[in-house]
């Protein structure tokens, strides 16, 4: 894909500014802040071949249509933040993992990994044979990452847009295990809760999943699981037909009623995944 991007003029390989972090050598970026890599304050200036797009100034880095449709209202905010990035992008970075950029001349340089991670979307939805990738991230996580997947976001015909979800409140998973023990809630029954069930809530309330909240999103999913064991063993195809037409519409409030809910509880618990994963790992 930076092969073809540098053909078409879009990319191109030249000498730019940037900082070296003073002790380990470490590419800041185009202005001076601490070292990510070592922490040092210092930095000094050097010039070097890298790898940068010079975006047209009419050229949008995040438009509408590069947001899942389940959002019914076009997120303003987040495309006018979006696009508050410097007119030159550096896309070629020091790091120990990534997307080497030897090929290009750039010996001991990755592409940016803000590039590389819609790239390992496309790559994922060509080994899996989908073509209409969707990669769920926060509106802060898209933010920061949109206007370096602008060129990287087509492939092939292949689109890839983003969902907004909203933060799990993950950061506790001793005091969520409590919660389920306390509500008597069983091993398999909690991995379904924390690795289907809030990812789900978390596409239905994109402002985030509050603490507090948690209890009550428990009483809920029980209450769910028991109308499911309730079910017939094998869910009228009519009733799972109107969930999907619901779910490509963009309508997830179905996530928050207990008799829809039940139809489309898997019968397995979620294995793939984890819980502790940070935010931004989906």
């Amino acid at each position: 894909m930076t092969e073809r991007l540098l053909l078409q003029g879009a990319l191109a390989v030249t000498p730019a500014a940037v900082r070296l972090c003073a002790r380990c050598g470490h590419m800041t970026g185009a202005v001076a802040h601490a070292c990510r890599a070592c922490g040092h304050q210092g930095s000094r200036a050097h010039t070097r071949r890298l790898l940068v797009w010079d975006r047209p100034s009419d050229t949008p880095v995040l438009a509408r249509e590069d947001i899942h449709a389940h959002h019914a209202r076009p997120p303003h905010h987040l495309l006018t933040i979006a696009q508050n990035v410097p007119q030159r992008l550096i896309l070629s970075r020091t790091r120990d993992h990534g997307i080497s950029l030897a090929p290009l001349g750039l010996d001991g340089l990755v592409l940016d990994p803000r590039a590389g991670l819609h790239i390992a979307v496309l790559a994922a939805a060509a080994r899996h044979g989908a073509d209409r990738p969707v990669m769920t991230v926060t509106e802060n996580a898209a933010a920061n990452i949109a206007a370096y997947g602008t060129l990287f976001r087509r492939h092939h015909g292949t689109r890839l847009r983003y969902a907004l979800h909203g933060r799990i409140p993950y950061d506790d998973p001793a005091g969520l295990h409590r919660l389920c023990d306390v509500h008597r809630v069983s091993p398999p029954l909690r991995e379904l809760f924390l690795t289907w069930f809030l990812p789900l809530c978390s596409l239905h309330l994109r402002a985030g999943i509050p603490a507090a909240q948690l209890p009550g999103l428990l009483k809920f999913w029980r209450r769910a699981h028991l109308a499911r064991l309730a079910r017939p063993d094998t869910p009228e195809g009519e009733l799972l037909a109107e969930l999907r037409r619901r779910v490509a519409a963009g309508d997830m409030r179905w996530v928050m009623d207990v008799r829809t809910l039940s139809r489309a509880i898997p019968e397995d618990p979620v294995t793939h995944g984890s819980p502790n994963e940070p935010e931004g790992a989906s």
